[in-house]
Formats: C-alpha cells, structure tokens, sequence
C-alpha cells in the first residue's frame, strides 16, 4: 500500500501489519483533482533535503523529564520495529546508534506516529510551501500530522491510475484499506464550521458527500470516523453523530458503529443504502459495493450496467439470499380506500410486464432498492407453516448457457390469490395486458418486510411460452386502477401470510426457471424514459414487399411544417383505396402521448399521400388510438387496432390491423396488416426493431405473437352506410376493446 508521509511529502511503501495510518474521504473537485503523477513531478523537487538540526535538538530539550521518558520509549519501540522488518542484519546496529543519539527523536525512525507538538521552522522552505501542490493534499496532511498520524492515503494521489493492474488492485482493497485504518478525516468540503447540522435543512443533512458511491464504504468500513468541515475543522465523530447519520443514509445505525456485523443485514438492505448514490462511471456503482459484500472481481472499465450484473450473480453464489429479488414496491397501504378516483366504483388489477432493461429478475441498478432498507431476510431455521412443509426447496443457483438455473416456489396469480393479499379489494377484475399464453405468478421469496413480519414476499412474474423444457422468468407489476383512471404506482411485490400460503398450498408449484442473460435491447432500455419533442412513424420495406404481395401499394408521408403531428398512409389496389390519417398529441412535457388513427376506404379512388387530402370533418370515420407514458418506460409494442371496412356492390369486407413498435426517440415503426372476406388467412407482414425480429418477444425461448392470430375472433359489426364515389359504403366501428390505454 502506498502512503504518503506527512512529514517529507514523499510516498513511501508500508506494511499494513506494521502501519499506523490515517486515511481520507472526500468528494473530487469537479475540476478535477491532484494526481499521482503530478504530486511525483512536485516531489522529486524535495527529494533528499535535510531537516534542520536546531529545531530537532529544541525538540527534544524542551520535554520535561516525563516526556523524555515517553520520547525514549517510543525511540526503543521504534527500534523494535524496524529490527523486525530490517532484512539485513548490518542495519541494526546503525539503528541502535541512533536510538542512543540524544539528537533523534522517536519518529525520526520508522514510527507510524508523531508528537503532538512539531516546530513550524521544521517545514519552511519544503513541500509543504510549494504552492503547487494541491490545498486538499496540504490540509489533510496537516489534519493527520497534527493528531499524530506520520502517514496518510488519499485516493485521489496514492493510486497510480495509469496501471489498470493497480487501479484494480485498489478498487478491490478499498474495504479492507479503510477498515485497517486508524481513522478516517470524512471532509465535507460543503459543510460551513459553527452550524447546528441537527437541523432539518442543515449544511451536514444536505453534503454531496453523502450522495457519493465511494463514500458509502468509506462511511461504514473504518471504525472510527470523523467528520471535518470545509475549513478542516472538526464537526463530529462517526460515534457521536450515528443517530444524526442513520437518519440521512438510512444505514442502521448498528452497522454504521459495527455492534453488527454486515453479515446479518440483508442483500436488499444493503444494496438499499447505495440507492440514489452517484459516481462518476456507472461500473463504479458495483465497484464501490465489493467491500460491502466482501467480494472480489475484475474491473473491466466499459462495461457499463453490467458490471452490477456481475456483482448481483458473485452475491448469489456467495449468499442464499432471495431479498435479491425483492427490488421494487411492495403493497402495503390501502390503494382503494385512500385513493378517491378507486371509490364507487369497479377497479381493475392489471398485470403487466415491465419494459426492457427492467423486466429482469436481477435489477439493472441499485436504485431499484430504494425502498427495501426494511427487507430482511427470512432465516433458514425459522418456524413457520411453509417451513414445515414439503414446499420449503433449498436455494441453489446454477450458472448455463441459457441463464442463471434457480427454482421458486409459485403461486398462479388470481384474481383470488389477490383477494386475499390485498384486504380492502372487493369490486375487482383482473386484467392481463401481455399476450394470453403468458403463465402469471407470484414467486415466494425468503424474505419479510419490517412491517409484515413473519409473512413472506410475492413477486409478481410471468413465465412466456417455451418449445423446449427450458422456462425464463421475467419480472412483472399490479397496476390498481379504476375505470376511469390509472393508480399512481405499480406494485412489484405482496405480502403473503402464513395462512395465505396454507391456503394456495394445493396450486403452488415449485419450478425450475432460468433468469435469462442481458438482452441487448436491454441496453437501450434508458431510451424508454426519455420523454419525446415530436413522434414519427416508419413503414419499413419488408412492410411494403409483404403488402404488395397482396396487391397493395403503400406510402407513407412525412410529417410537414404546417402539420407537424400529422402522417398519412395511403393503401391501394385495383379495386378500392385505404386511407390512414395519423395524429399526435404530446402531454406532460413529452412524457406521455395520444395518437389517433382515422381510417376510411374508397372505390375506384386512389389517395395520393403527399397530396391528397381526407374529410377530416366527418365525424363517422373509424378512429383507432393509442396512449402510452414513460412514467414506467415507454412500452416496446402497442398493440394491434382494428378496423372492418365494407363496401357494398364489389369489395367485400376489408379488416386493417394497426399496431406500433418502439424504436427510440420518438420514432415508431408502423405494422399493417390487410384481410379480406374471401380470404380469413393473412400475409405475415415482418416488423421488426432494428430489422431481426417482428416483436419484442422472441428470443430467449419466448414465442412471437403469430401475425394472423392477433384480433381473429372479432368479426365487427356494421354501423354506417354512406356513399363515396358512387357507391354504397359500409363501415364498420373499431371492435377490439382499447387495452393499449395509459399506464
């Protein structure tokens, strides 16, 4: 370990065993700090200078007899330690030749410590003046110095980062350096002296140095602690300020002061107290939690989000732990009881699977963990219903080619599984918005909310349809609404008591599932939050080539200064045209949006969709619609709308199918699909996002939607009768319900 020496400035190379060291904690300068090459070019300026010999001997006469006695037996203290780590027999005795020099004081040898008191003539003219050097640097060696510390580490100057082997070194023993250490300096560099900092808006409450990745470990590891403020003088200890402490970083204060260890905390409380922490690179944000969970792996700068994949699978094969899985919301409160939009009248439970990137059993950030600092783990000899029975399956996780193999116990998710999990639901459907093959569950986990305790946690999951026997398991949400409104927030997870699960103990299924690896969709799932300044449609080409094997020409114009939330696409062949005004409305700043889909059919009539013009004022054409928001991420696919059109005298029946996928900002690629009455079959029209695949859905053993099965069942109904162009036309209102409505 490289420490830097208080005294000369120099770094020097110590053995932790040996070493007596203070250590540093702090937030970088946003203009960056001093580093390890720069601090080396202004020490090789000092190398080799000499102290001042009167300042020694003052030193040392000015000690009175009590002193002296302390000063020579730190010297033979000293001594002893560097006879113990001389390698080299013909050092002793010059060693003891400066122990009997009365010129030499204690830790001048190779002492860890100092005395309290050192003359200021000793540094003039050395490093310490140089105004080049960095003011934290100077400070915090000052700090240490002057509570007797010889050596000091600062992360910012001890790591040489140009060595990706040290870099990685260090990261590793991050936990362990802080631990060892005598004390640590916590400077708040935004914490002004003098201040009450109990105060509910205080300087400390708010300090970025609480907000920081790194600083979570360097808060918990070393024992001692003390907390400096901007001007370096002291605020407090770790031990003084834990209850003031526990309240800012939500961390119990038992594992802030070591009365337990880190061990009996739980995966999910853990990872709770790095929630909504920074770092500069996202690999930092697993990096920073290594020390946390005493586990050690290769950094690998570049990898993003995936480096807290990496760290979630060591942690399964290290710890039995499933709090791993109970990330996200918990239903606790009374949703229909306190939330006046839900009263008189019939709610509605949708089940629906989360977007990209968060529909992993495994979550993509740390984030995810907010709100589960009261998760505990359920412990393997505790006596419960399901403890006692042949439900109870040992947690093993199995790494293949395929995914991460683990089993859970499962309970079919129903409407009367959720009838007895949440109390106050009485008038209640529920809906799945996902494809009908979908198997729903609620998963058991080994774990227990502070304020359930003894009922164990249900995350809400779906297994997809599979060819083969192997099953992927995704994460899934309950969404209470109303008729007429959306609740505010999903639920991830339930609480299910004993009896609860006595009850389902006839369905319960224990399956082996397989938690997938990363998609690469999964990477651009951030772009499903993003809110939007305009929406465009696409019409891809393998759209075209399938429509014009039915016989259809298409276009699709592009939106126009003058009518910027408009598109149209024009259908045609040697009987009758179809033409498909698209328009839409932007809400909440881009965060949300409505497009409508006005759709009317002529004979004989061909639109031209860079020209041609629709009555936009009839009020009896058929209109599709589609809302969505980014709240919870914008969903990959809405989904198929249908229209029956009819002309009488010669086109027969005509069905349009019109579905969107997303593409990512703002754009989403438009799906057509065409019947007619003569023929029920229909033309697989591929669509896919990025040019592979049609849908979301599809790999990892998911199965696509086939093409011609979406909507079949509904035959519509006939509403109208108008003339266009001289004949008789029929048209049919929309008959699916709308079930892409706003989350």
């Amino acid at each position: 370990m490289r420490l830097l020496d208080t005294l000369t400035g120099q770094f020097t190379d110590a053995n932790l065993d040996e070493t007596q060291y203070a250590i540093l904690s702090h937030t970088w300068d946003e203009e960056g700090e001093q580093t390890y090459e720069e601090l080396k070019k202004i020490q090789r300026r000092y190398v080799g200078r000499r102290r001042a010999s009167k300042s020694l001997r003052a030193t040392l006469s000015s000690h009175r007899p009590s002193q002296r006695l302390t000063l020579w037996l730190n010297r033979i203290t000293a001594l002893m330690l560097d006879i113990r780590s001389s390698d080299n027999e013909a050092n002793i005795i010059p060693l003891c030749a400066r122990l009997l020099d009365p010129r030499t004081p204690a830790w001048h040898l190779n002492s860890s410590t100092l005395p309290q008191e050192l003359p200021s003539k000793l540094f003039r003219g050395c490093i310490w003046d140089d105004r080049r050097l960095s003011p934290k640097i100077r400070e915090a060696c000052a700090v240490a110095r002057t509570n007797g510390y010889r050596y000091v580490w600062i992360d910012s100057c001890c790591i040489d980062k140009s060595s990706s082997s040290e870099l990685s070194e260090a990261i590793n023993s991050m936990y362990e350096w802080y631990a060892r250490a005598d004390v640590c300096y916590a400077y708040l560099a935004d914490v002004p002296p003098g201040v009450d900092h109990q105060a509910e808006d205080s300087f400390f409450r708010k300090s970025r140095w609480f907000t920081r990745g790194w600083t979570l470990q360097e808060l918990i590891a070393p024992r001692r602690v003390e907390f400096l403020s901007k001007d370096w003088a002291p605020v407090g200890s770790k031990h003084v300020l834990a209850r003031l402490v526990e309240n800012v970083t939500k961390i119990d204060y038992k594992a802030l002061l070591h009365l337990e260890s880190l061990d009996n905390f739980s995966v999910a409380q853990r990872l709770s107290w790095a929630a909504n922490r920074e770092t500069t690179r996202r690999e930092d944000r697993a990096y920073s939690l290594l020390g946390i969970f005493d586990i050690h792996m290769p950094t690998l700068y570049g990898e993003g989000d995936r480096a807290f994949r990496r760290l979630q699978e060591l942690i399964m094969q290290r710890l039995p732990d499933q709090s791993l899985f109970a990330w996200g919301l918990l239903y606790l409160d009374s949703r229909f009881s306190s939330n006046p939009d839900l009263a008189y009248t019939t709610k509605i439970l949708h089940a629906k699977p989360l977007p990209y990137g968060q529909r992993h059993l495994l979550s993509g950030s740390p984030d995810s963990f907010k709100n589960c600092e009261a998760v505990s783990t359920i412990r393997r000899d505790a006596t419960t219903t399901l403890a006692s029975s042949s439900h109870r399956s040992k947690i093993e996780y199995a790494s293949t080619p395929y995914g991460i193999c683990t089993q859970f116990q499962m309970i079919p998710l129903t409407r009367d599984l959720l009838l007895r999990v949440i109390p106050d639901a009485e008038d209640v459907q529920l809906k799945f918005d996902a494809p009908e093959d979908y198997r729903w569950y609620l998963a058991i986990l080994e774990c227990e909310h502070a304020e359930r305790p003894g009922d164990r946690l249900g995350r809400v999951c779906y297994i997809p349809p599979s060819d083969s026997d192997v099953e992927f398991v995704y994460t899934g949400s309950i969404v209470v609404s109303s008729e007429r409104n959306y609740s505010s927030w999903p639920s991830h997870l339930f609480p299910l008591s004993p009896e609860t699960i006595e009850y389902c103990r006839s369905q319960t299924e224990l399956k082996t599932v397989y938690i997938p690896h990363p998609d690469r969709r999964d990477l651009l799932w951030s772009l499903q939050l993003q809110p939007y300044t305009s929406i465009k449609l696409v019409l891809l080409p393998e759209t075209r080539d399938a429509l014009r094997s039915q016989g259809y020409s298409a276009s699709l114009s592009d939106p126009d200064p003058d009518h910027p939330t408009t598109q149209r696409l024009a259908l045609s062949n040697d009987e009758h045209a179809i033409a498909v005004e698209f328009q839409h409305v932007l809400e909440d700043d881009g965060e949300a949006f409505t497009i409508d889909a006005a759709v009317e059919m002529s004979v004989h009539l061909r639109v031209d969709s860079g020209t041609g013009t629709m009555d936009s004022d009839r009020a009896d054409r058929p209109t599709v619609s589609w809302t969505d928001s980014s709240v919870f991420g914008w969903r990959p696919r809405l989904d198929f709308e249908r229209v029956m059109l009819s002309a009488l005298g010669g086109a027969g029946t005509v069905t349009v199918d019109l579905a969107l996928d997303f593409a990512g900002a703002g754009s989403y690629v438009l799906r057509v699909e065409i019947r007619s009455e003569a023929s029920r079959t229909s033309s697989a029209v591929e669509l896919p996002v990025g040019g592979d695949q049609r849908s979301e859905m599809g790999r990892n053993g998911e199965r696509d939607v086939p093409v011609g099965e979406v909507g079949t069942e509904d035959e519509g109904s006939v509403e109208d009768v108008d003339e266009m162009a001289g004949v008789e036309v029929r048209e049919a209102a929309v008959t699916r319900d709308r079930h892409c409505q706003r989350a």
